[in-house]
């Protein structure tokens, strides 16, 4: 797990229903990007694990550790050992999906670690930067404002700062995804820059701030 080494280790999480749908294409063009420039890369599926949503149990309260024991406990060992994390998720009902949702909630254990019990949650050294990668189906852009509040409170419980974003709309519209070459190499330079950490203004547009 990570970067064997002392690299980059770039972990790609992908929270649509289906591997290769729209988000699923940006997202690997991402991590095909970073590879290009050198860094480890690995793609997690969420919608191919079994685990539950977080049941509030305060089993993390004391030491920042989820006690629920299913494949949530993988994804958490990867994301403390990403130098960098590209989250992708198609947009349903004005937020991200339920399997992204779901796996952002038991982030509950980062939560307390970070800003209950003062704890870094992550070994890896230097900025851990965060891509957000999302699509919609239709052209009210307003959606994604509503998921990136979800997704940058996400980054910000793991200590990833929200450095760039790729949002697409009108994706029921053709051509689709795997056509629209335009928009592949703008997720394949994001991939590219996450692991160089160039801040200039690139296809993602200027960086957001946190």
């Amino acid at each position: 797990m990570g970067a064997s080494d002392g690299g980059a280790f770039v972990l790609g999480v992908l929270g649509s229903p289906r591997r290769r749908s729209n988000t699923g294409l940006l997202l690997e063009r991402a991590l095909a990007g970073a590879a290009a420039a050198g860094a480890e890369t690995e793609l997690i599926a969420l919608r191919e694990l079994d685990y539950a949503s977080c049941r509030h149990c305060g089993g993390c309260d004391k030491t920042g550790r989820c006690v629920v024991p299913d494949a949530i406990q993988q994804v958490h060992e990867k994301l403390r050992a990403a130098s960098h994390l590209l989250l992708a998720s198609p947009i349903q009902f004005s937020g991200v999906s339920g399997e992204t949702k779901s796996m952002i909630d038991r982030a509950q254990a980062f939560w307390v670690a970070t800003y209950r019990l003062k704890q870094p949650v992550s070994a890896v050294t230097g900025e851990r930067r965060g891509l957000f990668l999302a699509t919609c189906g239709g052209g009210d852009t307003r959606v994604f404002d509503w998921a990136k509040h979800t997704v940058k409170a996400f980054f910000n419980s793991l200590g990833v700062r929200y450095w760039d974003e790729l949002l697409e709309p009108n994706t029921d519209t053709p051509p689709p995804m795997a056509e629209r070459s335009d928009i592949l190499a703008k997720a394949e330079a994001l991939g590219r820059r996450i692991v160089t950490g160039d801040e200039s203004a690139g296809p993602g547009g200027q960086a957001p701030d946190a």
